[in-house]
């Protein structure tokens, strides 16, 4: 009998493990349409800018991921993606310049957030000078 309810707790927590994984493929689906709007909007304000360089690290992000399938980079493909080393993307991600999510002791970069951090940055704005 012990043994039928030992395969029973199994058997669910399979089950919720495949529910779980499910949903955060549907969740991060749902992330990746919002920022690719969100992207696209943008472009059609700031025109041509925004979309060379998404053009930009699009193919740089191809090369650096053959298949063009992954969500998410390692912090090591960021900082290659990025002409950077490895430490000072570590670092970056750790001061929060770099996006990143923490799965346990795994750290991942979103390419959306990554894309769109990029493209946030060729709007920088000067601080304007206090002197009098």
């Amino acid at each position: 009998m012990d043994n039928v309810l030992s395969q029973k707790k199994s058997d669910d927590s399979a089950e919720a493990i495949q529910a779980l994984e499910n949903g955060i493929k549907i969740l991060a689906r749902m992330i990746v349409k919002a920022v690719m709007a969100e992207l696209l909007a943008q472009e059609r304000i700031f025109g041509q800018v925004g979309s060379s360089l998404t053009t930009i690290i699009s193919s740089k992000a191809n090369m650096v991921n053959q298949q063009g399938k992954g969500l998410v980079f390692s912090v090591s493909e960021a900082a290659k993606l990025l002409g950077i080393s490895r430490g000072t993307a570590y670092s970056l991600v750790q001061t929060g310049q770099i996006p990143c999510i923490k799965w346990g002791k795994r750290i991942f970069i979103p390419r959306v957030a990554l894309m769109k951090m990029l493209e946030e940055a060729g709007t920088f704005k000067p601080a304007v000078s206090s002197k009098i």
